[in-house]
């Protein structure tokens, strides 16, 4: 390795301020943004130095002396989910345009890891969190309250409204497209999902079907199928009784997110069930594969993207002072998509 390359890896602030011919406190102010008092023959010269060596300054060392880091905490539920992929690829692209960096952190849904995590990332001085949160009430949020660290939620709700959150509007859309279903004479429908636990958006989205059907009197009773996505053989016998016991009715079954509507799809192949000549299918996200299945899948489609971006913004306008006062929900309009599968 040749003397001018070692020195540009590990190159200090120090020797971009000795070949500068500046202090190190003027090199820290440029860093900073902080341009007072500071000619533009100065500042282009230490651009020229920075650039010349390669310098990388250290956002660690800079957040001890200014009590900030520029990193944001993400702690996200799910990030196998294309639909985690989507949202955290909005977040990203508002801290780059805002100066901010992301460490992410993954739960797999479990709230040991949320609440290891979230200590895990204050730890690390994060300036703020974005958090997708399980959904389980844990005494974690109200530390993390009163701690006034800024703090937005994303996609999903806890039980105490103690942050901004933004989400999709999950209720209206679902009650809408479950009713669209019912004036299409489907007289019996199910709601498809993994376990609900404390998840806002699968209980929001289970009540809403469920109070579509009450308003045009059929049954909301028994609606409810849970299945676990590793037992695909136990799905299939649900499946199989459920068509049994509905032979004489216009069935359709509604998966609560594009995970679930994509393996429901799967196995309705295996079983060669004709859609929608003996069954109905919709559900949440189709991540743009809906239209290529025939007869075309009628899907909710949200706006992870948007999601992202927004719940990124309110986040840093917060930690930055331009966004004060009481959280507040923001719910994006997701759209109901009709197409063949529910004809």
């Amino acid at each position: 390795m040749g003397r001018d390359e070692k020195t540009s890896k590990h190159a200090t602030i120090a020797m971009v301020a000795e070949k500068a011919g500046v202090s190190t406190t003027t090199v820290s102010r440029y860093l900073n943004e902080k341009y007072e008092y500071m000619s533009l023959k100065t500042r282009k010269k230490i651009k020229h130095v920075i650039e010349e060596l390669n310098y990388r300054p250290s956002n660690i060392a800079r957040g001890l002396k200014s009590k900030k880091t520029n990193l944001i905490g993400v702690v996200v539920a799910d990030i196998e989910n294309p639909f985690s992929s989507m949202m955290m690829k909005g977040v990203n692209d508002v801290c780059k345009t805002r100066h901010y960096h992301m460490l992410i952190l993954n739960t797999d849904n479990s709230q040991k890891s949320e609440d290891d995590g979230i200590r895990s990332l204050i730890d690390h001085n994060v300036d703020a969190l974005l958090i997708n949160p399980t959904g389980y009430t844990s005494p974690i949020y109200t530390k993390l309250k009163e701690s006034r660290l800024p703090i937005v939620l994303i996609d999903r709700q806890i039980e105490h409204f103690l942050f901004d959150s933004v989400t999709s509007n999950n209720y209206d859309v679902t009650y809408q497209a479950t009713d669209y279903l019912i004036q299409n004479n489907y007289s019996r429908i199910y709601f498809v999902t993994e376990n609900i636990d404390s998840i806002s958006t699968r209980s929001q989205r289970k009540k809403a079907v469920e109070d579509a059907l009450r308003a045009k009197h059929l049954p909301q009773e028994h609606i409810l199928l849970t299945i676990d996505r590793a037992n695909t053989l136990a799905i299939k016998e649900q499946l199989i009784k459920l068509k049994r016991t509905n032979q004489n009715e216009k069935m359709a079954l509604f998966a609560v997110n594009g995970q679930v509507l994509l393996l429901l799809l799967q196995l309705l192949y295996q079983l060669r069930w004709s859609i929608p000549a003996e069954i109905g299918i919709y559900g949440y996200d189709d991540w743009g594969w809906g239209e290529l299945i025939r007869p075309g899948i009628t899907v909710i489609q949200q706006d992870p993207y948007g999601m992202g971006t927004k719940a990124a913004e309110l986040l840093i306008d917060r930690l930055e002072g331009k966004r004060t006062g009481r959280p507040e929900l923001f719910e994006l309009p997701a759209n109901l998509l009709i197409r063949g599968s529910t004809e």
